[in-house]
């Protein structure tokens, strides 16, 4: 494998790093935090799985308290009942469809404690006691949060204070918000799929790449699997992200190059997408409740209620790539098709010594400070850096909002 071929997978197979580091000058008020799980089984089911090692091996050696943390989890009680459905720590072997992973469980564990590192010096105030964790209706998000949480208060050895899990369905929180039930969101979201397989099949060497590769998974999957570039990308990216041989049939083997291949047909099929209004009005429908729910949370902390609502200080939302997508593009970043595993959204609200009590906003996309990418908070200046928090919260209430009732009317 070259070089440049190790470097462009280990974007998608490692997981994203963090700055640990802030402006001595800031005060961080309050953190809203969306993070997609982290390493998975593919959604495909594999033939004897067992050959593409997951465990809890040394290589991803786990400390004590982690497992101890686990085993106090396990008997702990929720206020979520539906949390007893799934267990609290992932299978010990094998890469199991759709499940998280050892590597999966460290990358969430050195992202938690990358976060509690850049809290800085009154990161005791920002433990289990003052976090709400909401994680969609899947092990993998439930598992993810649970070991994110642990890295971010390691000294605690139970489940966080508040945690509560979305109906079955749910993956963008809509719930909480109440919008759910726009009619128009199948529509458009069947539109956005009629797009893009529309747009692949204009490359006929594309299709022609993923059905000979198809033509190699296929011996090694319970089932067939349609020819999509998406489904290709999945299975393939289980055996690299594990150090594991590629799938070969009657001699011939799939190549790391190949993937990348794979990868780069993702990322220029992503830009295409970007650039169609069905594309944003669909990401729009999915991703309004929850950057609506992450507004009003941070607005209660910037009216001073942190001591009536403690609980919004620290809140993590766990969840899918179907989610981090879709809100990072409703605020005006580029569309993309796949990311890294333990991608994250981080929500920042600070202030300024000095600064008159000015409240500001910042926000973080896979350790990248993308403010100034933002619809609301575009054009910020080295003479003038900082976000007003009251700019972003008045883009999502009114522009947002429109945009987000227009469709649902279309």
């Amino acid at each position: 494998m070259s070089e440049a071929d190790f470097h462009h997978l280990e974007h998608y197979c490692e997981g994203p790093r963090l700055n640990e580091t802030r402006d001595r000058k800031e005060t961080l008020l309050a953190v809203q935090m969306l993070i997609r799980h982290g390493d998975r089984g593919a959604l495909f089911a594999v033939k004897d799985e067992s050959h593409i090692s997951c465990p809890f091996d040394e290589s991803h050696s786990l400390p004590d308290t982690f497992l101890a943390y686990y085993h106090a989890a396990s008997s702990a009680a929720t206020k979520s009942k539906t949390s007893a459905a799934f267990s609290h720590v992932p299978g010990m072997t094998g890469c199991l469809k759709g499940e998280l992973t050892s590597k999966g469980v460290i990358q969430h564990l050195q992202l938690g404690s990358s976060v509690r590192a850049r809290l800085g010096e009154n990161s005791e105030r920002w433990s289990l006691e003052t976090v709400t964790v909401h994680s969609t209706y899947y092990p993998r998000t439930y598992q993810s949060a649970l070991a994110f949480m642990h890295g971010l208060d390691p000294a605690t050895e139970t489940i966080p204070r508040k945690i509560e899990i979305a109906p079955p369905g749910d993956h963008m929180f809509c719930t909480m918000a109440h919008t759910c039930n726009c009619k128009t969101s199948k529509n458009i979201g069947a539109e956005y799929n009629r797009l893009s397989k529309e747009l692949f099949e204009l490359s006929p060497e594309k299709v022609a790449l993923t059905s000979r590769l198809l033509g190699i998974i296929g011996s090694h999957l319970e089932r067939p699997i349609e020819n999509r570039p998406t489904h290709v990308f999945d299975v393939l990216l289980q055996f690299a992200c594990h150090g594991k041989r590629m799938p070969c049939f009657e001699g011939t083997c799939v190549t790391y190059h190949e993937l990348v291949d794979v990868i780069t047909l993702l990322e220029n099929l992503s830009q295409k997408l970007s650039a169609l209004p069905a594309v944003r009005e669909f990401c729009i429908l999915d991703a309004y409740g929850l950057l609506h729910t992450v507004t009003e949370n941070l607005q209660a902390i910037a009216n001073g209620n942190m001591s009536k609502t403690p609980e919004k200080r620290f809140t993590l939302f766990s969840a899918h790539d179907s989610t981090v997508v879709p809100v990072m593009t409703a605020l005006g970043l580029p569309f993309r098709i796949v990311i890294p595993y333990a991608s994250f959204v981080m929500f920042e609200l600070y202030s300024v010594a000095g600064d008159g009590g000015n409240v500001y906003l910042r926000v973080i996309y896979n350790g990248e400070d993308v403010t100034a990418s933002t619809i609301p908070c575009a054009g910020l200046t080295a003479r003038a850096p900082h976000c007003p928090f009251r700019i972003f919260k008045e883009f999502i209430d009114k522009d947002l909002k429109e945009e987000f009732e227009d469709a649902c009317k279309a």
